[in-house]
Formats: structure tokens, sequence, C-alpha cells
């Protein structure tokens, strides 16, 4: 019960803490900054953003979670935690590079390398746990289409 609950609690605290980081890189320029693109006409209205997060948050928190109680070898392990925190990482650098240093074409490749990471992620979960992976699913879906509006935004400003 106590390693169930060590587990949950550093999934959870990784997913918080990238969490908490990308909403502050997010406040700060959202409305100096974001407000004043152009961005195509796809774009959700910018007060859905959090509930979406949100509830991605909560499935990737459950993603991992369920990975780490499933995989059956080191090698799984070290694959899955890597790629996951890397993820988790390079999901900041993008909300970093784009609201906060606004750098609307940097943020564009790096969303690009975090699409290429979350593929390899996508592999690693299928080889560790179905449900995991399927969980994993709306993360990368919403992923794309942040990767589409990104490389919009580049060219429409």
């Amino acid at each position: 019960m106590l390693i169930k609950f060590r587990i949950g609690l550093y999934a959870f605290s990784l997913v918080a803490l990238t969490a908490w980081i990308s909403k502050y890189f997010v406040h700060i320029g959202l409305v100096p900054f974001y407000d004043l693109l152009d961005v195509p006409e796809s774009t959700p209205d910018k007060h859905y953003f959090a509930y979406i997060w949100n509830v991605l948050y909560a499935l990737l928190f459950l993603c991992f979670y369920i990975a780490l109680m499933k995989f059956q070898t080191l090698e799984q392990f070290y694959d899955l935690n890597t790629l996951f925190v890397t993820s988790l990482f390079v999901q900041i650098l993008w909300t970093f590079s784009f609201f906060y240093l606004q750098m609307i074409a940097v943020s564009a490749i790096v969303i690009v390398l975090l699409d290429l990471i979350a593929i390899m992620l996508m592999h690693t979960l299928w080889e560790i746990s179905k449900a995991a992976t399927w969980l994993f699913v709306p993360y990368i879906i919403w992923l794309f289409f942040a990767t589409y509006l990104n490389i919009s935004i580049v060219f429409l400003n």
C-alpha cells in the first residue's frame, strides 16, 4: 500500500508541478501578448483552455500512475520515466518560449519536438498498459491541435 501511495505521489507531484509552472508562464503572457496575436478561426476561446488542461493533466496523472504500476522490466521503467519527465519538461519549455519569451517560431519548433517525444511515449505506454495508452490519447490529440495552432500563428503573425 505504501508503494502505491509513493508512486501516486511521485506521478501527481510531477504533473502538478508542470501544471503550476506552465500556468505561471501562461498567466504572464496571456493578456498582454496572446490577445494581440492573429489566431486561426479554429482557435477555441481562451477561457476554455484552462478547463481542457485541467482534464488533460488529470488524465496524464492517471496514465503515468497506471503505467508505473504495470511496467514489467527496468528498461520499461527507465523508458517510461525518461520519456514522461522529458515530455513534461518540454511542455514547460513550450509555455516558457510561447508565452513568457513570446517567441512563437521557437515555440513551434519546441512543440514539434514535444510531438515526437509524445509519440515515443505513446509507443512505450502501449507496451506497458493499453489502459494508460488510451488515457494518453486525448493529450496527444490536443497536442497535435496545439501544434497546428502554433504553426498557424507563426504564419499569421
